[in-house]
């Protein structure tokens, strides 16, 4: 009876596609099973102890933040918040020639939001003006002064004019500072930061080679003055 019966399950199996040939009695829990492509020997005992769960999918990787967005102009807020608010306020007397420039300024500074902390533009006079301009400050209270701002500026531009920061700092303590300073307005009066300071600004452009970069820094040391190129092209007299 019970060969009967696995060969009458093996007649099923085959029409149905796939040929299980059952174990004969006496011959244990082993058999074979037989497929289209072949047959494949099996343990009855050893079912289950052989297979393994799925491999588990792998996450996907982790979606990038997106970019911070630049917030005005300049790429730190407190620099744009100064720029803007010096270059709408103050058209009668510039302390910038564009706003790029002005951005590079305050960027420079050790602390750039200190920098434009120390400066804001309250009023549009010329006065109030450069007090919020990079020749404002004398340096009290823990602000960046004009001789900190515009060292910073000359080391970075003019290193191997002036040893250090601290060196260029005690030179500029004894060079005029102006009651008001219009970075746009063609000066006279040679050996004051005035001049020094548009010279600087000269020497931000980024088109410079490196020759008259070099003659622009040996002009800031001597105070030379030279007719400014501001962001509308039009100068002072």
């Amino acid at each position: 009876m019970k060969a009967r019966s696995a060969i009458a399950c093996a007649l099923a199996a085959w029409l149905a596609g796939c040929q299980v040939v059952a174990p004969l009695p006496g011959e244990g829990g082993e058999g074979t099973l037989a497929t289209d492509g072949g047959s494949v020997e099996t343990d009855a005992g050893d079912a289950g102890q052989d297979s393994q769960p799925p491999p588990a999918a792998t996450p996907p990787p982790p979606t990038p933040p997106p970019p911070q967005q630049q917030i005005g102009p300049c790429e730190i807020a407190e620099c744009s918040t100064h720029c803007v608010a010096s270059m709408d306020r103050c058209e009668l007397a510039p302390q910038y020639p564009s706003v790029e420039a002005c951005c590079t300024v305050c960027e420079a500074m050790p602390s750039p939001a200190g920098y434009a902390a120390c400066r804001p533009v309250e009023t549009g006079d010329p006065a109030g003006c450069t007090d919020a301009g990079p020749l404002g400050p004398d340096g009290a209270d823990g602000c960046a002064g004009r001789c900190e701002a515009l060292c910073t500026l000359y080391a970075a531009l003019c290193p191997l004019r002036v040893p250090d920061l601290e060196t260029c700092t005690v030179m500029c303590s004894v060079w005029p500072a102006p009651d008001a300073f219009n970075a746009c307005s063609r000066l006279r009066a040679e050996g004051t930061l005035d001049c020094r300071m548009q010279q600087i600004f000269a020497a931000l452009d980024e088109d410079l080679d490196e020759k008259k970069r070099d003659e622009l820094c040996r002009d800031i040391v001597q105070g030379r003055c030279r007719d400014p190129q501001c962001e509308d092209g039009d100068d002072d007299d």
